[in-house]
């Protein structure tokens, strides 16, 4: 993604290169601006802590003239993202129906198909271990309740959908490590666990609130939620046992997610817009790192040294454990607007952030 574009690509794409830090390059993938303007920002939180170093924003690229082949008129707004295993597809869903999931080749950013996946928003999307299936979830056009769907990645086909009972939106999805679970929670009501394969219900976790986020750990043994009333909870699985809750996670898109080795947590915080570090098996608050300024969208785990953020302001943060043992803040990007999807790719090369240009909505590709 970061050699020289070829003619084919830019017939594809609205595509623009921009310097980061010493030289690197970086892809941004652009649609139409929003007719509802830009993004919404939230207040400030404090200031970056002592020991980090000041966030230098990325420059925004210009883009290229836009294709007319209409590709991209109904994407809107991108709100999730995901690499596929093998780290040769990103998936992004956006807030604008019907054609509201798209398939890309990461190595040149050709667009692989468009799916229609709902009527209404689309909200997460992940693949499956093996890479065959994508899971989709978010919101039918009004009133017609949640949205929880299998489609094969290889045809774009439907293959099954969820009865998810999570009030008027789905929110968040999540695979089991061996694939065979799907974890779906959305507004209101409950976190639900499905057998992938066919769709039914393995156990059914009531939620009086909104939960924003769920993840298995790496065992596939327990499950964290992030929900709205301030708490990342952790539940046993398949039997749906609560076994411990962390207090003080954030307000609003709520995110926690276990280490790689399944030894600590990282979660959104309600106090100042900061990123909390947890002890995994006590439930010990091990850090807390303060940098952004806005709502964190998400929380996401690189290896066991390093994880990245990214908030409702365009700010992205990649963080790095240091001797001592506590994390700080590494690099920092600019995407320009809220950001609300960021996925990692496999082989931990790239980033992928959900962002803003001068020409719209769309999402960028940064060097890790």
């Amino acid at each position: 993604m970061t050699t020289q574009l070829n003619n084919k690509r830019l017939s594809v794409l609205w595509v623009a290169l921009a310097l980061v830090g010493c030289g690197g390059q970086v892809l941004v993938v652009t649609t139409p601006p929003d007719k509802n303007g830009p993004p919404p920002t939230v207040g400030s939180g404090g200031p970056p802590a002592a020991t980090s170093p000041t966030p230098m924003p990325m420059p925004i690229p210009m883009p290229i003239a836009p294709t007319t082949d209409g590709r991209f008129q109904a994407a809107g707004r991108t709100t999730t993202i995901a690499f596929s295993p093998d780290g040769r597809i990103l998936a992004t869903g956006t807030d604008t129906p019907p054609l509201n999931v798209h398939l890309w080749r990461v190595n040149d950013g050709g667009l692989v198909r468009d799916i229609a996946a709902s009527s209404g928003e689309v909200h997460a999307v992940a693949f499956s271990p093996n890479g065959q299936t994508l899971a989709v979830v978010g919101e039918g056009a009004l009133n017609d309740g949640p949205v929880a769907k299998l489609f094969d990645v290889a045809s774009g086909t439907l293959l099954r959908a969820f009865p998810v009972t999570c009030g008027f939106y789905a929110d968040a999805v999540s695979f089991s490590s061996d694939g065979t679970l799907l974890a779906t929670a959305g507004y209101k009501d409950a976190v639900e666990i499905w057998r992938a394969s066919d769709a039914s219900l393995v156990v059914r976790l009531p939620y009086a609130t909104s939960v924003h986020n769920v993840h298995f750990s790496p065992s596939g043994s327990q499950l964290i939620t992030g929900g709205v009333d301030r708490r990342a909870t952790i539940w046993n699985v398949p039997g749906g046992t609560a076994t411990m809750t962390l207090a003080g996670i954030a307000d609003e898109m709520a995110d926690a997610a276990f280490s790689l080795d399944g030894q600590q947590i990282i979660s959104t915080s309600s106090e100042g817009n900061a990123i909390k570090l947890w002890d995994a098996r006590s439930g010990a608050l091990l850090q807390t790192l303060s940098a952004h300024a806005a709502y964190v969208s998400h929380v996401v785990w690189i290896d066991a040294d390093h994880f990245v953020s990214n908030d409702w302001v365009g700010m992205v943060h990649l963080w790095a454990r240091g001797a001592a043992g506590a994390f700080s803040l590494s690099r920092s990007w600019s995407t320009g607007g809220q950001s609300l999807g960021i996925a990692v790719s496999p082989d931990k090369t790239e980033l992928a952030a959900a962002g803003t240009t001068a020409a719209g909505d769309g999402f960028f590709v940064l060097p890790l």
